[in-house]
């Protein structure tokens, strides 16, 4: 399996990718404004008075994900596996259309986010079918706009996955600061990126995590290949447009 090439500048960029990765991740900068308004409407649901068993999150990421609910996405027309301790919600979000996130934050830092979505033009080329370089791109965009933190990509990592709605690839890395400051500690930060399927019906799932405490490790790129593998296509998507229950 061969390795993404790291990236020459100091900022938290991770593998290369080709000018229609350009131009995407172009196309993603634009939007940073609004995806920090994204993220503040999710914060005002993640932290909540609910709590989960204390030992949720140190389960193994197999384990974790299994013992979790399912959640429809009536907008991508996906089933979505929300690993214990979680909540998902579903709307029209700038990036996708179901956010994630812990379902209490740690008391002084957030430990993660999870966008899940069907990939459309405004984030990938529709005519590139490579699914892998699709997953590169994302990678490289969604990272810098969820985590705008100088730093270099270290633990690069490529998986080939297989899934209930196709195949296809995930791209992690782990954006060390270069400078210490209170975003992400001198651990790091872990940026995912995964894309499968094909044709129309090819789908992605970012996650961008960091640990919320000294104690408490944050999800690991395992961990979200575990939720990527299980998506399934909901009973609405099988059902023709027109037709009772089909998407709006």
């Amino acid at each position: 399996m061969s390795s993404a090439e790291k990236s020459e500048s100091g900022r938290s960029s991770g593998p290369s990718a080709s000018p229609v990765a350009g131009r995407a991740r172009a196309a993603l900068a634009i939007a940073l404004v609004l995806v920090v308004a994204l993220i503040a409407a999710v914060a005002t649901w993640v932290i909540s008075d609910r709590t989960h068993a204390p030992s949720a999150r140190q389960l193994s990421p197999k384990v974790q994900v299994a013992a979790g609910s399912d959640h429809v996405d009536p907008f991508a027309g996906l089933v979505i596996r929300v690993p214990e301790g979680w909540r998902a919600e579903s709307g029209e979000l700038l990036f996708g259309s179901t956010a994630m996130s812990p379902e209490r934050a740690a008391p002084a830092q957030s430990d993660g986010v999870v966008l899940v979505g069907g990939l459309t033009e405004d984030l990938f080329d529709p005519r590139e079918s490579d699914n892998r370089l699709a997953a590169i791109t994302l990678a490289n965009g969604m990272g810098p706009i969820l985590l705008p933190v100088p730093g270099q990509a270290v633990d690069e990592r490529v998986e080939e996955l297989s899934t209930r709605v196709g195949d296809g690839w995930s791209v992690s890395f782990r954006v060390i600061p270069s400078a210490p400051q209170d975003v992400v500690g001198p651990e790091g930060a872990l940026v995912y990126s995964a894309v499968v399927g094909q044709g129309a019906q090819r789908y992605w799932l970012t996650y961008v995590g960091r640990p919320g405490d000294g104690t408490v490790p944050s999800p690991t790129a395992e961990w979200a290949d575990e939720i990527v593998e299980r998506l399934r296509l909901s009973e609405a998507a099988y059902t023709p447009a027109g037709q009772p229950g089909a998407p709006a």
